[in-house]
């Protein structure tokens, strides 16, 4: 499986970082990248490690999973027939129904611009090819 993100998940990266490094050090900040990345790629071989995300339940025609990729960033994303699609990291501190908002939001703007790329069915849980 191949990862496929919304610019705007590449965009959570790069504040995510870029808040770590201002607060703490450029070191921690390049850790928190490396567990965001080595938990995106742990996503291509076992696509349904994240369970459900109940807080995105019945917000669009998507099945959302989400990964904690560090103690404080979980990935919310979608499994296709061919690749994992990333939608956003999520910070947990923030308030809850917010993430129902973004993700509508993200999911309207990128079917605007590409119609038929995320709109696709999920996969039904162990359907999908490993590896």
């Amino acid at each position: 499986m191949k990862l496929k993100w919304h610019p705007e998940a590449i965009e959570d990266v790069r504040k995510i970082v870029d808040y770590v490094k201002e607060n703490f050090t450029a070191d921690v900040a390049l850790r928190v990248k490396d567990k965001i990345n080595s938990s995106a790629k742990l996503l291509k071989l076992h696509p349904f490690l994240g369970p459900i995300e109940p807080l995105l339940e019945g917000c669009t025609t998507l099945e959302y999973r989400s990964l904690v990729a560090d103690t404080y960033t979980k990935i919310i994303y979608t499994v296709h027939a061919d690749y994992i699609y990333i939608h956003l990291l999520w910070d947990v501190r923030q308030d809850e129904e917010r993430m129902s908002k973004v993700a509508t939001d993200r999911y309207a703007l990128f079917e605007h611009h590409n119609r038929y790329s995320v709109n696709e069915p999920a996969v039904p849980y162990g359907s999908a090819e490993e590896g």
